[in-house]
């Protein structure tokens, strides 16, 4: 009996406690409080045409790992960035090649690193190994445990456990009390369970939808002392793997809150007031379009280069009359020359070690000669005795159409 009137008085000093800090937890309804609007519903459209692009687009392996390291490293270096922390990816090479950062630093180091073999593992388990699991409170704390790995005090706690204590978030937003913690974690992961369908097939647009909103829920709950937000965009970007996007577009949305961490903190407080996450939906959608856009181009860019590299060697092997140390001189001259500017001799003798190594003793005489035969194959264009790559050329393979197809969003 006394235990009982003890868990009375606990439940009833939580209610009080949310009424006078006018915290009424509406905003934690656990319910579909949003609507898509005509542009939030054309981005899912946009995003899922990227992503689908994306997946059908061949990579060589060696790019593809480039691209997976770089994605994951801009993640890690941007969900910390948001909470304060300054390392940069040059700083992260330095650590990679084996020296530590200054002990004032070290923290910060242990906080990107935390995030790097986060998403190492989740990667292994969702990709490798072929195992996704639901949201569930005990998956919730071990993404915290990941998160505040020998950290220590700076924590602010211990990692993987629930807070005991309330807190004041920006000196405005006040989480629910402690007690009600525990309770709701586990209805926010039932409720997503129920809501988004994942076990009974989900689409795109639903996995995408369930990453942002869970991502917000777990900033409203704020169910740890410290490392809330980073286990919340940690959360979104295991959604997002779990979707089936691609690894190299996992860090677009922790980047666009970063870069655009004014109105990310902005989205955040407005949804809280009113509960509605409209707004926050369509700000993170158009965040995660734009990021896309940059990915699609990034590795249009490097198919241009290989298409060009390809058609290069093709014509200049075929090019009759010319020995072998001319041709090699001829390629090296197509592949590195820019395309997007015109350069002079002098720039030209320097554009790669290549280069510089094949004309190191030959004249200007010389070196105008084989421009001037790369000009006369269509392979560079001339302006005023300077030069630059004709990747132009390229476009004489792409499909003919009547008309210039647009569409309108």
């Amino acid at each position: 009996m006394p235990e009982n009137l003890f868990d009375i008085l606990i439940k009833c000093w939580a209610i009080l406690y949310n009424h006078v800090m006018k915290n009424t937890l509406e905003h934690i309804s656990f319910r579909k409080n949003w609507i898509l609007s005509e542009k939030t519903v054309n981005l899912l459209g946009q995003c899922y045409a990227y992503v689908n692009s994306m997946l059908n687009i061949p990579i060589r392996p060696d790019y593809n790992q480039e691209l997976h390291s770089v994605s994951f490293k801009k993640g890690a270096l941007a969900t910390t960035a948001i909470e304060g922390n300054t390392l940069t990816l040059e700083d992260l090479a330095q650590i990679r090649n084996g020296k530590n950062l200054p002990p004032s630093r070290e923290y910060q180091q242990r906080e990107v690193e935390n995030v790097l073999e986060a998403f190492q593992i989740i990667y292994k388990e969702l990709i490798t190994e072929k195992s996704p699991y639901l949201v569930s409170p005990e998956m919730l704390k071990r993404l915290h445990r990941m998160v505040g790995r020998d950290i220590g005090e700076a924590f602010g706690g211990d990692p993987g456990r629930f807070r005991r204590q309330n807190v004041i978030v920006g000196a405005v937003y006040r989480p629910p009390s402690f007690e009600l913690v525990e309770g709701l974690v586990k209805r926010l992961c039932d409720w997503l369970i129920r809501e988004f369908h994942y076990n009974r097939g989900q689409n795109f647009d639903d996995a995408v939808i369930e990453a942002i909103v869970s991502h917000v829920y777990l900033v409203w709950i704020h169910p740890f002392m410290d490392g809330n937000g980073r286990t919340a965009r940690l959360l979104e970007f295991y959604l997002i793997l779990r979707a089936g996007i691609p690894t190299f577009a996992s860090h677009v949305l922790s980047n666009h809150y970063n870069e655009t961490r004014t109105m990310y903190y902005k989205q955040l407080q407005s949804a809280s007031e009113t509960g509605d996450l409209s707004a926050f939906i369509e700000y993170a959608l158009e965040g995660f379009r734009d990021g896309l856009v940059q990915i699609i181009a990034t590795i249009h860019k490097e198919q241009t280069e290989l298409t060009w590299n390809n058609y290069v060697h093709g014509l200049i092997e075929g090019m009759q009359g010319k020995n072998s140390k001319t041709m090699r001189r001829l390629r090296q001259l197509a592949y590195r020359m820019p395309a997007d500017r015109f350069c002079g001799l002098n720039e030209i003798r320097i554009l790669s070690p290549g280069i510089a190594e094949e004309y190191r003793s030959l004249n200007d005489v010389t070196i105008r000669r084989d421009l001037e035969v790369l000009v006369k194959a269509g392979l560079l264009k001339a302006e005023k005795g300077k030069y630059r790559a004709n990747h132009r050329s390229l476009y004489r393979f792409l499909p003919e159409t009547g008309v210039s197809i647009k569409r309108h969003y």
